[in-house]
């Protein structure tokens, strides 16, 4: 599975090496897009759902800080590593609420920032990965729950109950088939 990332830095030396450095595509991660502020950020964020996302938080315009506080209102699982030239812990402390990953100090060590990065790619793969186990079980148990009441309409067990649920998931059932065999 291919993983998403954006790069936010508003040093374009710093984007350009985190671009070049970091062995993306061996690490099966796509760079959709570079932001020189927290505003363009967003509109990429917005538009392309990154699932990790590498941010300073010093910029002008919009900083890291008010770039994440923004971000969660409408994306809670991005991976977000934030990176900054100053070891104040205040800026810690600020960005710990918004579910941060990880806190880099710049002059960037990218063996490190490699390392970190394929941790939450590995970490985003198994949560994609038991997610979808768990749809493909929910469809499962919601195929038995279906045919159920089917077959209770058809020996007339369900009565009211059965035809209610039915309409209840009619918009859900596009998927599912049923072959009919009667036997006198």
């Amino acid at each position: 599975m291919r993983i998403k990332a954006l790069l936010v830095d508003d040093e374009a030396n710093i984007l350009k090496n985190l671009q070049k450095v970091i062995p993306w595509e061996s690490m099966e991660i796509d760079v959709v897009g570079t932001a020189r502020n927290g505003e363009q950020a967003l509109d990429i964020a917005r538009r392309e759902r990154p699932e990790i996302i590498l941010c300073d938080i010093r910029m002008p315009v919009m900083d890291g800080i008010k770039f994440l506080e923004a971000l969660r209102e409408f994306d809670t699982e991005a991976e977000v590593i934030m990176m900054t030239g100053y070891q104040d812990f205040s800026y810690v402390r600020s960005v710990v609420r918004y579910e941060v990953k990880d806190y880099m100090l710049k002059p960037i060590d990218y063996e490190e920032l490699t390392h970190t990065v394929e941790r939450l790619a590995n970490g985003v793969r198994e949560r994609s990965e038991e997610q979808q186990s768990m749809q493909r079980e929910w469809h499962r148990v919601f195929h038995l729950a279906y045919e159920k009441v089917l077959y209770d309409l058809l020996v007339d067990l369900g009565g009211a109950a059965s035809r209610s649920l039915l309409q209840l998931h009619d918009a859900e059932v596009g998927g599912l088939s049923f072959a009919m065999m009667l036997v006198d």
